[in-house]
């Protein structure tokens, strides 16, 4: 694609950038939709995030940014509006710049990662589903989980605070859903998602024991780089359907193309 003055940018934002596949999904979207549009990973140290969101407000010819680890809560804090989402969760991962300046922040993890559920073969509605991980991805996939009618949700983190904090939220939006973060004695876990960067570029640690998975259960993962990581590796050999990072990088794209408005 030519590269010209009538170009029009997108930024991702994120601590490391090279394991990011929505640069690539992007592009092949707007060479299928003939659009003079761009989108630029830029690794962006936690310290310097504030005067990266600065010059973006000044970067006329740019649509916006979309933001992945670790920045989504620090981005959220920054905003000059946001979705529903955004303030429920306390993360984004996608933001439109207004012709003004103004940043209007949105978060498409949740509506990806149920869309690509649902293309998978999987309905969450009325079952048991376990998160692992209560960050800006994490939250908000418990967000759409339970918006898609999940019986019992587990939402677990290395950081119980977090994770206490995330579900008292989510239990004050939703009071009559079951909301947990630990697994009942008759819990039968039916989904298990990663929501962590654990297994990411080769780490061959697992997030969760595959042997503490009922048989049926489905197991995704949403680190994007390897697109199997060990975890989902040991979980298909073992049987279980599976559900890949770019699955659900593929799934949400066209939430982001709507929230950047293009």
């Amino acid at each position: 694609m030519a590269i010209s003055g009538q170009t029009r940018f997108v930024v991702m934002l994120g601590d490391p950038v090279v394991q990011v596949k929505t640069p690539t999904a992007f592009q092949a979207w707007a060479s299928a939709e003939r659009r003079d549009i761009v989108m630029i990973p830029m690794r962006v140290a936690p310290s310097d995030l504030p005067a990266t969101l600065t010059a973006l407000r000044g970067w006329q010819n740019c649509c916006g940014a979309v933001v992945t680890y670790p920045h989504k809560q620090a981005v959220a804090a920054k905003l000059d509006g946001a979705t529903a989402a955004v303030s429920l969760v306390g993360a984004c991962n996608v933001v439109r710049r207004l012709p003004d300046g103004r940043l209007l922040g949105g978060m498409t993890d949740g509506i990806g990662f149920v869309r690509a559920l649902s293309q998978n073969g999987f309905d969450p509605a009325g079952r048991d589903v376990q998160v692992v991980g209560a960050g800006g991805a994490g939250s908000a996939i418990a967000l759409a989980l339970i918006e898609a009618g999940a019986g019992r949700l587990v939402l677990s983190d290395r950081n119980a605070e977090l994770a206490h904090r995330i579900t008292s939220q989510l239990k004050a939006s939703f009071p009559e859903r079951r909301i947990l973060t630990a697994r009942p004695e008759d819990f039968d876990c039916a989904m298990a998602c990663n929501a962590t960067p654990v297994g990411m570029n080769g780490d061959p640690a697992h997030p969760l024991r595959l042997e503490d998975l009922p048989e049926h259960c489905f197991v995704a993962d949403i680190v994007p780089e390897p697109p199997l990581t060990s975890w989902l590796r040991a979980a298909k050999d073992r049987g279980h359907a599976i559900q890949t990072g770019p699955d659900m990088v593929k799934a949400q794209l066209p939430a982001v193309v709507e929230h950047l408005d293009l």
